[in-house]
């Protein structure tokens, strides 16, 4: 077995096994035919310095990348795993560890070998939370400098001594410059490729001087170079946003690989920080196989250490501080251990249970489990014509050719229901037809998205309260900040937000954006500003603003707000409390059920 201590100096190759074991680590079991093709006759790039000039960066790595290209892009393959040490030098570790992964055959990274400028470039302050935005010369994905909570990374203390860590995914990716490959890929090359298809380049130009008039990307035009990035020292480090076009879904570039999640949160991996961890050491042998994370908490030592199986699962052995130890096999679909919820899990993590795949139904992820309990939901709740009692078990309580209590009621089940998400900067209550139907349960931070399944009754009054994180006596947050607020709604029946929606603000403040003397103005809110006759015809209509204007956080780019917009009063950053009103028509709507809820909540929360 081939070791190497990140602690001690070393190869930047030493702990990186032959090239054939590295690509059959990612992609254990047997190959895809896209991945058998990619390893033949069809790489167009086997003679380093042939083929499109900005190949050639990737070329200086041919243990870990491999090459091609049509008319229009550029193809990287790579298994995700850098030739350098990793994880040591973080000071925030979130549980993750470094696996292979198979960016090969159609999932092989794209660049596009005729950049297009863009006509409304796009900034990576506000955008692109999530995946990569350019690919290392090495292979490994760059990503927006700025993590899921739109944090430095490297300021925050997460990344290791060469600007990397571990994503949810287990997937190893940077977020600042890879400065460290300028030897491999030769001065004066560009040391990564943004995925718009421009170079990124070092500290300074091929001639060694220092480049000048960087815009906000840290992009600029020379004669020699055409348009190209920069690498910094200081945020953004890297391309702070793309000169190029590109596709953005869900707060990514799009197209782009996936990172193959095999790891779901459970008892013994929680992705969230270890307080006082500190990492000594990762290892692979030379096969590929055994990877080792050692580290220590207080003290005391600790291991995360993991293999792949022939089926792809994985088997994890934790070696805890408090000296108790515990196997797990994920398969990438189980929710936990052993592949079964409640007893199961616990039972199959202790004793090493193989994750095996369960019946639908019994706890695993996937379509089987959804349609199982679907299946469950429209045979217990379907009902017979009234009168008949007979039919199905939604029938049961009218008894067998009877006419009871029960016999005619149609129950609403889920799928009548519709998605709401929400996100509120930074706080917001929400009631239908005078019902309290949502409220976020974080009153400050982090900026979270509020999804939950509502039972429609057209028509619909919506009623929203939305606070920014203001205080009540100077309108400022943070002590002398002035803050902004923003709302945005979607159902997934097509109802947004929008400036068809009334807007009254009740709080304002700093007055006049004044700091040195901060007064505050209220309105006395109506008691009954949620009920749904309140008469909001004298209301203004809501101020549309754009994206950049709010700066939402990671979570609002996890979930579906497409076609809606951002709205509040007319003054973003000095109205502090807002009702949103809006009245939504479905002409021609006629509940599938019959049932009235037996429990009395209209007084709630009021009562």
């Amino acid at each position: 077995m081939r070791t190497l201590l990140l602690l001690a100096a070393a190869p930047l190759c030493a702990h990186i096994p032959p090239p054939d074991a590295r690509w059959k680590a990612a992609a254990p079991g047997p190959a895809p035919v896209a991945t058998k093709l990619a390893m033949t006759s069809a790489w167009l790039a086997a003679t380093p310095g042939s083929g499109p000039a900005f190949a050639q960066p990737f070329q200086a790595f041919p243990k870990n990348v491999k090459v091609r290209w049509d008319s229009d892009f550029l193809y990287i393959e790579a298994t995700g795993l850098p030739d350098h040490p990793m994880m040591t030098g973080i000071k925030s570790w979130q549980q993750q560890v470094p696996m292979p992964q198979s960016y090969v055959g159609e999932s092989a990274w794209r660049i596009p070998l005729k950049p297009v400028p863009a006509k409304e470039p796009m900034s990576a302050k506000n955008h692109f939370l999530r995946g990569a935005i350019a690919l290392a010369a090495n292979g490994i994905p760059i990503f927006n400098a700025l993590n899921n909570r739109g944090d430095d990374a490297l300021a925050v203390g997460e990344l290791d001594d060469f600007g990397g860590h571990c994503g949810r995914a287990d997937d190893y990716h940077y977020h600042v410059a890879p400065l460290h490959l300028e030897k491999q890929v030769g001065k004066g090359k560009p040391l990564a490729m943004a995925l718009d298809g421009y170079p990124i380049y070092g500290l300074t130009e091929p001639d060694g001087s220092a480049p000048t008039g960087l815009d906000a990307f840290n992009g600029h035009e020379s004669k020699a170079l055409g348009y190209h990035y920069h690498a910094s020292k200081k945020y953004p480090y890297i391309n702070g946003g793309f000169h190029g076009e590109v596709k953005e879904i869900e707060g990514q570039v799009d197209p782009q690989p996936s990172a193959r999640k095999v790891r779901q949160a459970d008892e013994y991996f929680q992705e969230k920080a270890i307080p006082g961890a500190l990492i000594k050491s990762f290892t692979v042998d030379a096969a590929g196989r055994n990877h080792a994370l050692t580290y220590t908490l207080n003290g005391r030592p600790a291991a995360v250490k993991y293999a792949p199986n022939a089926d792809g699962s994985w088997t994890f052995n934790y070696e805890n501080p408090d000296g108790t130890k515990a196997t797990v096999t994920y398969s990438g679909r189980n929710r936990g251990p052993g592949g079964k919820g409640g007893k199961g899990d616990k039972k199959g993590g202790k004793k090493g249970g193989e994750g095996k795949r369960p019946p639908p139904g019994e706890g695993e992820d996937g379509k089987e489990d959804l349609a199982a309990s679907a299946d469950e939901d429209a045979g217990e709740q379907s009902a017979p014509p009234p009168g008949e009692g007979k039919g199905g078990k939604g029938g049961k309580k009218g008894g067998k050719g009877k006419s009871g209590p029960g016999a005619g009621l149609v129950k609403p089940t889920m799928a009548d229901t519709v998605k709401l998400n929400v996100y509120a900067d930074n706080w917001f209550v929400l009631y239908i037809n005078g019902k309290l139907v949502a409220t976020d349960p974080i009153d400050f931070l982090p900026h979270n998205v509020v999804s939950v399944d509502v039972l429609p009754e057209y028509p619909m009054t919506i009623a929203v309260m939305a606070k920014d994180n203001a205080n009540a006596v100077t309108g400022m947050e943070y002590g002398d900040n002035i803050g902004d607020g923003g709302f945005i709604l979607k159902f997934s029946d097509g109802t947004v937000t929008d400036a068809t929606w009334k807007a009254r603000s009740f709080s304002r403040g700093p007055l006049n954006g004044d700091k040195a003397s901060p007064k505050v103005e209220h309105d006395p809110i109506p008691a009954n500003w949620f009920a749904k006759d309140f008469d909001d015809r004298s209301w203004a209509a809501a101020s549309v603003f754009t994206e950049e204007d709010v700066g939402p956080k990671e979570p609002f780019y996890q979930a579906d707000f497409k076609g809606a917009k951002w709205i509040w009063s007319k003054d973003l950053g000095l109205d502090n409390t807002v009702i949103f009103r809006a009245h939504v028509d479905k002409p021609g709507f006629k509940a599938r059920w019959t049932t009235k809820p037996e429990i009395d909540i209209s007084g709630a929360p009021l009562k």
